[in-house]
């Protein structure tokens, strides 16, 4: 009997070694099912890496295309409103006194109806030395400034311009800036134009896109020259 006993468990015990290592074997086969190879975490690695680039990619593209949607718009924004400004006042203004390809200067209007050409009453379209720029020069004088009388020669030597800023306040207005090889024409020759021309260009984009704006006077007073071009006096009228 204990003989019998004995070997029962023995067996018992050996097949409960048996089992334990087959659970044992299991489990060991479920973390592998369950768990990734050194190869799967590099190429996953690698997905991720190409998926980042492009969506970085895609960014910097949207990014640039915005900043230069910004660029194209504000540029254009200003061609505009140089183009009714201008427009506006060469249209009404009485004469194109004076150009030099790279400045203009007009005689705005004749607010006192004197038939003369006051100080207030002269716009300067200036582009500067290097001609990258379009910039309106005004004067409001005051007192007895405001009633000081110029000839064309005297606006066309210069001498008129430095009298204005040194007597009379006076404001710049820049319309465009950082363009290039601003030109003014006229036709005919001033002061007796009727049409004034002006073009420039302004860089997008790495290329340089022209523009051009003619406008013709409306309310020219060129029947206030004598034939030599000055302005002629009240008895000659």
């Amino acid at each position: 009997m204990n003989a019998n006993k004995r070997t029962r468990l023995l067996r018992f015990a050996r097949n409960d070694r048996l089992d334990s290592r087959f659970r044992g074997n299991d489990r060991m086969r479920g973390d592998d099912r369950g768990g990734f190879t050194l190869a799967e975490v590099l190429m996953a690695v690698w997905v991720m890496s190409i998926i980042l680039t492009a969506v970085a990619a895609l960014a910097f593209a949207l990014s640039y295309a915005n900043d230069l949607t910004d660029e194209t718009s504000g540029i254009q924004s200003k061609v505009r409103y140089t183009t009714i400004r201008l427009g506006e006042l060469v249209k009404n203004s009485k004469l194109i006194c004076y150009n030099l390809g790279s400045e203009i200067a007009i005689w705005r209007a004749d607010d006192n109806g004197d038939n003369r050409i006051n100080a207030g009453e002269i716009v300067y379209i200036e582009t500067g030395s290097s001609n990258n720029y379009i910039k309106l020069l005004e004067f409001k004088p005051v007192g007895p400034a405001a009633s000081v009388q110029f000839t064309l020669a005297a606006i066309s030597d210069g001498s008129a311009k430095i009298w204005c800023k040194s007597n009379s306040p006076y404001s710049y207005i820049t319309l465009i800036d950082n363009c290039s090889y601003v030109t003014f024409t006229t036709a005919p020759a001033a002061p007796f134009s009727k049409r004034v021309n002006l073009s420039f260009g302004i860089g997008q984009n790495g290329i340089i896109q022209n523009y051009q704006l003619s406008t013709y006077l409306r309310c020219q007073g060129d029947y206030l020259l004598n034939a030599g071009g000055e302005i002629v006096s009240d008895d000659d009228l």
